[in-house]
């Protein structure tokens, strides 16, 4: 083996090293990682959902006592007219992760707006976000989405 070899190997296993001192033993997933159930939420839950304006809604999930923030951006104009509304997310969940997306069906045809953030969010935090958006308007639209049965 040549000493440009040896010097490659050992420098590789160095690396290889460092790295696992860095994560200090540990197998799982990091200790800062959230839980699954931060994620966003699971569109397979949602009940129905309350129009802010045309670039907030509020998700009820799986009740109205477990309610989403979902941030859009660009503002989407069609929210509030919307025939149909459809949540699409890559994993089965609405995050804000790249993709996530709510559907618009409208006279016009289908307005796609990108879900920027979600949050959990509390009946408390609910009245701050509606005095900050519209402190001089009604409380937004709500629709309840029927349980289909199978």
């Amino acid at each position: 083996m040549s000493v440009l070899s040896r010097f490659l190997l050992a420098l590789s296993l160095s690396a290889l090293l460092a790295g696992c001192a860095g994560r200090g033993g540990v197998t799982g997933p990091e200790e800062t990682d959230p839980p699954v159930g931060a994620l966003g939420v699971r569109i397979d839950s949602v009940t129905g959902y309350r129009v802010l304006d045309d670039s907030n809604l509020i998700l009820y999930a799986p009740n109205r006592r477990n309610m989403w923030h979902v941030e859009l951006v660009p503002r989407c104009f069609s929210l509030r007219s919307a025939s149909t509304l459809r949540l699409r997310g890559r994993t089965g969940r609405l995050a804000g992760f790249a993709g996530d997306a709510v559907e618009l069906d409208r006279a016009g045809g289908r307005e796609t707006c990108r879900v920027s953030n979600v949050y959990r969010i509390d009946e408390q935090g609910l009245e701050a976000l509606l005095a900050r958006l519209s402190p001089d308007e009604d409380d937004g639209d709500s629709v309840e989405i029927p349980r289909v049965e199978d």
